[in-house]
């Protein structure tokens, strides 16, 4: 048996946009992900000006082979009453030659100890394999779903408003027309939406290589014409015995206002021609049950996690934000084995919702000083947002409470109305 090569260790470097690394970065992460190993130049080109500026590291093998790659950028992230800057994770990938060497604890610790020593307070991404950010402190923060409704059964109730007009306009038109009512609707959850994400998105400026969808486009003005609202939608003719079993994919619903909500529900569900609705990655709070007289004919038929969060700056990510749960003082300590969130802390809420997370002092040890709570910065990071479940994290074992009642006293606390959503793909 021939003697086997020595493992090397990984060389971790930054990747500079202009250079030819970029093209290997670029094909490693397609070969991942199941397209063409090859990009185009085109593709490397179009790529190299939408996202230029982003930060990207490599892992590179002995021989200089890139075998990892990775990819943050800062993007503004709402959060209940407010917005924080977030350090967005993508383009993760690892060569399957090269696995369980190190390369991803290498490039993502890295990535967040630059981010905190930056002060952002939080980290987020959309993870492809659950498994494998839970270890960095990373969990679930916010939910998406799939609602499907059969037609032409569902009807709005008569008592639901939906003042305004809905219009049909060429999908190409949303690209003047979305982004403000986009931005009036952003909930807890939401991330920005760069010029690049709306060109791709409505098939202006595809990246060479990528296949968009036509889809038609509507807009709900309110009474003033101001849009409100704006829906995607496209279908595939099917018919059986001459009847049809057309169904709508909805790749978009957008709503600035309970009117524009219900308007675009209702202008979706009034479709001749087609036996059912189905759309993705929406909130799985929405609230098209109620409105329908029969509430039945529309079922969230898929839920999964969409924004994973990692909290790094525990008192800026909870005093950045407003809270509806009722006023309080919880002292609590958060086990981060990165270190970074890691402390005691007491999170104080007045009664006009204003909220102010500080570090415990060590001079402030005692028994009236001692955390109620213990939680994993994942426990806390899927909690912050006002989603997530601090008491089944606590039956998980990744909260501990130390004083009756203080589990369930801290998740009311940070609890929101409104579930969090993030329906922005990054």
């Amino acid at each position: 048996m021939p003697p086997q090569r020595p493992v090397e260790p990984l060389q971790i470097r930054p990747i500079d946009p202009d250079s030819e690394a970029l093209a290997a970065f670029v094909a490693l992460q397609q070969l991942v992900f199941g397209y063409e190993p090859a990009p185009s130049p085109e593709r490397v080109s179009a790529i190299r000006e939408a996202t230029g500026h982003h930060r990207r590291t490599a892992a590179f093998d002995g021989d200089g082979t890139l075998v990892a790659t990775y990819r943050s950028y800062d993007t503004s992230l709402t959060v209940p009453g407010g917005t924080v800057t977030a350090n967005a994770i993508s383009s993760v990938t690892v060569r399957p030659t090269h696995r369980r060497r190190g390369a991803l604890t290498a490039l993502i610790t890295a990535d967040l100890a630059e981010a905190a020593a930056r002060g952002l307070p939080v980290a987020i991404l959309i993870a492809s394999e659950a498994a494998i950010y839970g270890r960095f402190g990373f969990a679930p923060a916010t939910l998406g779903a799939t609602w499907e409704v059969d037609l032409p059964a569902a009807q709005l109730r008569p008592g639901v408003r939906r003042e305004g007009s809905v219009e049909i306009v060429p999908e190409a038109a949303l690209r003047d027309l979305a982004p403000a009512a986009y931005e009036r609707s952003r909930r807890p959850g939401a991330i920005d939406r760069t010029d690049d994400w709306w060109d791709r998105s409505l098939g202006i400026s595809p990246r060479p290589g990528e296949q968009h969808t036509p889809a038609i486009g509507v807009v709900h003005r309110d009474p003033g014409g101001v849009v409100q609202g704006f829906a995607r939608y496209s279908a595939k003719p099917h018919w059986e015995a001459r009847l049809t079993q057309t169904w709508l994919t909805v790749h978009a619903l957008v709503a600035a206002t309970p009117d524009a909500h219900a308007a675009l529900w209702g202008y979706l569900l009034e479709q001749d021609l087609a036996s059912g609705v189905r759309a993705e990655d929406l909130a799985v709070d929405d609230p098209l049950p109620w409105l329908l007289t029969d509430g039945r004919r529309a079922r969230l038929t898929s839920r999964s996690d969409f924004q994973w969060s990692r909290l790094l700056d525990v008192p800026a990510a909870l005093s950045a934000r407003r809270y509806e749960g009722p006023a309080g003082t919880v002292r609590f300590a958060v086990d981060d084995p990165l270190g970074w969130a890691a402390g005691r802390y007491t999170l104080a809420v007045d009664a006009t919702g204003a909220g102010t997370c500080v570090r415990d002092q060590p001079a402030a040890a005692g028994p009236a000083a001692d955390p109620a709570v213990t939680l994993d910065v994942a426990a806390l990071s899927s909690c912050w947002l006002g989603g997530g479940d601090l008491l089944a994290a606590a039956m998980a074992g990744q909260t501990t409470e130390h004083v009756p009642g203080a589990v369930a006293a801290l998740a009311s606390m940070l609890r929101t109305a409104r579930a969090p959503w993030t329906s922005t793909w990054f």
